[in-house]
């Protein structure tokens, strides 16, 4: 299948590959050394690899199978949402956005705790 093809979803400690032509799933992978807690994976593809943050970890997962090529337990770095991108693209996912989510929901824990 050509890359082009396929819709990546990150989400729930896993990636999965979708085809665009028809919707089935391709494949699916448990990210390595996840544990039920954020369900937010930032995933990114050079068309060869999968590249997938979630949890203070980076995976690399091969595009055409899932198969985890290597993972990375970023020591030092924390948690939380990670943006990625390679030199000279575009961030995934866009800092804007992520700042917007982040300031919407301290406003819906403000809201919530002052009722």
């Amino acid at each position: 299948m050509n890359s082009d093809d396929i819709l990546l979803l990150g989400l729930k400690q896993s990636v999965s590959a979708i085809s665009k032509l028809d919707g089935r799933c391709l494949w699916k992978t448990a990210l390595p050394g996840s544990v039920a807690g954020d369900d937010f994976v930032t995933v990114l593809s050079d068309g060869q690899r999968v590249f997938a943050h979630t949890e203070g970890k980076l995976h690399c997962l091969d595009l055409a199978n899932g198969l985890v090529l290597w993972s990375n337990d970023l020591p030092h770095y924390g948690y939380g949402i990670a943006s990625l991108c390679f030199p000279g693209g575009p961030a995934a996912p866009d800092p804007a956005g992520v700042k917007k989510r982040i300031l919407e929901q301290q406003q819906s824990s403000a809201a919530a705790g002052s009722s």
